[in-house]
């Protein structure tokens, strides 16, 4: 451990720009000077994908030529293009050596031309920072702004449309009493059939805007409440994993909600699962909550959330998490299911944004439940 230790403090100290991945492609380890290059933190790249942050797989010059098993001679010069926060991508050499597991050590430099040198690129990485806190802070509104519109709506339906037509079924009730011509009754019990389909439509829509469990019992209940409603509506098996010992405060209550209730909507409508568990659990001092399917995952170069255009579920899940300090991560493969996974500090909300700590994806989950 403490061997361990000495090499990540070391490695981060190095005067270049380094990386480590491991045999996934998944970042692990980043250099302070990687940092200042790139503009990120580690708690941004540490998790995070190679293919992410660099164009194409540049580590398969590496194992080019060798046959399984066979030690990669290095370092390997390789040349490729970092993705910039908008979208623009600056061409970047790379030298690389074989690291543990199938992993790499990547050294990035910005190529020699004076229009790309390291100064012009550390300066649009400046403006396109400052640009992605302009966009961030939109963002923050946005969501802000659609759970005060939720919560609006729901008090209206709730106040005015529901309680009309409850009142229409009632008179409804007593124009039956007073009528006897079968035809009539018949149509007076499908028009009472209809009031009901819109009444439970509206009490459905209550729901979904402000679940009454969330705030009267808490997130476990109002998760469970969610996960009957999906297996009634899907006959998806559905289990529910509480591991919390304490009810989150309201401001993280709701924050953890609608991060679980897009991913079971993502789920009921893509994942073609048989089978998805929430977890819900306290770690690093804050929240945890995972959704995990059996379902057909990814496709092949499907990237993580909001890399790919019409993702806006899955990228305001990130954000939601992102503005309260936390962090949000989506791991999938082909035929292996999906799982997303949440964590947010103790009394986050959306006013403010706490630094979130590194995701520990490598993390195993603990054993034991309390269901």
């Amino acid at each position: 451990m403490t061997d361990q230790i000495g090499y990540e403090a070391a490695f981060r100290a190095a005067p270049q720009a380094l990386l480590v991945t491991d045999g996934s492609g998944m970042i692990r380890l980043v250099s302070a000077e990687a940092e200042r290059l790139l503009r990120r933190g580690a708690d941004e790249l540490v998790g995070q994908r190679l293919d992410r942050l660099l164009v194409g797989d540049p580590t398969r010059s590496l194992r080019a030529g060798a046959a399984p098993g066979d030690e990669v001679a290095g370092p390997v010069p390789a040349t490729s293009a970092l993705r910039l926060p908008d979208g623009r991508q600056v061409p970047v050499e790379l030298r690389m050596s074989a690291g543990v597991d199938g992993g790499a050590v990547i050294a990035i430099d910005v190529h020699g031309d004076p229009g790309r040198s390291r100064p012009a690129l550390e300066a649009r990485l400046r403006r396109l920072a400052e640009a992605e806190q302009e966009q961030e802070r939109l963002l923050g509104d946005l969501i802000r702004s659609q759970e005060r519109e939720r919560a609006r709506i729901a008090a209206g339906v709730h106040d005015d449309s529901l309680q009309v037509i409850t009142a229409a079924m009632l008179r409804l009730q007593q124009l039956r009493h007073r009528l006897d011509d079968p035809g009539a009754l018949e149509i007076l019990g499908r028009l009472e059939e209809t009031l009901a389909l819109a009444a439970d439509r509206l009490r459905r829509l209550i729901f979904d805007f402000r679940p009454p469990a969330l705030e009267r019992v808490g997130l476990p209940a109002a998760a469970r409440d969610a996960l009957s409603r999906m297996h009634d509506d899907t006959g998806i098996e559905v289990v529910l994993d509480n591991r919390l010992t304490a009810e989150p405060p309201l401001p993280a209550r709701v924050l953890l909600y609608r991060i679980l209730q897009e991913a079971l909507v993502n789920v009921g409508r893509h994942a073609a699962a048989d089978r998805v568990e929430v977890t819900l659990d306290h770690q690093d001092g804050g929240y945890f909550a995972r959704v995990r399917d059996n379902g057909v995952g990814l496709p092949a170069g499907d990237g993580p959330p909001g890399s790919k255009p019409g993702h806006l579920g899955l990228v305001l899940m990130r954000e939601r998490a992102t503005f309260a300090g936390g962090w949000f991560r989506m791991d999938s493969a082909p035929g292996a299911g999906t799982t997303v996974s949440v964590w947010i500090p103790r009394g986050a909300d959306l006013e403010s944004t706490p630094r979130p700590p590194a995701l520990r994806g490598s993390r195993p989950a603990r054993a034991g439940s309390a269901r």
